[in-house]
């Protein structure tokens, strides 16, 4: 198994701490995104979103983290992170999607405009939709306790924690959200957890 990643990714985050959990070997290739590698005719081949992470697992290509974690979940992490019960697992997949939704066009695009200077009249928008996250996953919290889905960790916490722990960089602190900052802690206190880096 290969996966192409850059320590700056919080897509690549998810799937590093998930193998990490798991005790997964693999060969990271790390990309230079700084002087666009990304965007390189060689890695257009393997994604021609352009984007990190890639895996390489056997004879297939898989880009999108939602689909590293899917894979690796199913095929070394038994019933715990993704269950096969259809009920359960659409609970987890629920929660992917909107770390694919509302967390990143709010928090994580909020942050791409104070960090990086993308997109900035967007930003109100941006803001709007990551209120909109912060105050859903709080209230899921409230109900829920210290997880997102079925009482316990799963690819709901880990698909959704990168950018919900980087959402002050965008003007979208969690110090309003207590919930919400317990919550990332407890992900913080997993066995095998690593830490993100701060530059995600």
């Amino acid at each position: 198994m290969k996966l192409y990643m850059t320590e700056m990714s919080g897509n690549s985050f998810k799937v590093r701490v998930l193998a990490s959990i798991l005790g997964l070997d693999y060969e990271s290739i790390r990309i230079d995104w700084e002087n666009n590698e990304h965007k390189s005719d060689s890695f257009l081949k393997l994604n021609p979103r352009g984007q990190v992470p890639v895996m390489e697992i056997e004879d297939r290509v898989l880009w999108d983290s939602t689909a590293h974690l899917v894979y690796i979940a199913r095929r070394y992490g038994g019933e715990t992170w993704l269950p096969s019960d259809p009920l359960q697992m659409a609970e987890i997949i629920q929660w992917m999607a909107f770390a694919q939704n509302e967390v990143q066009f709010g928090l994580q695009w909020a942050r791409g405009v104070t960090v990086y200077g993308r997109r900035p009249e967007s930003f109100e928008g941006y803001l709007t939709d990551g209120r909109l996250a912060l105050n859903i996953l709080e209230d899921q919290l409230v109900k829920t306790g210290d997880w997102l889905a079925l009482g316990r960790a799963t690819l709901a916490d880990i698909a959704c924690y990168p950018y919900v722990k980087r959402s002050g960089e965008g003007d979208l602190p969690t110090t309003y959200y207590p919930e919400v900052e317990a919550w990332l802690s407890r992900c913080e206190s997993l066995a095998g957890w690593i830490e993100m880096d701060p530059k995600v």
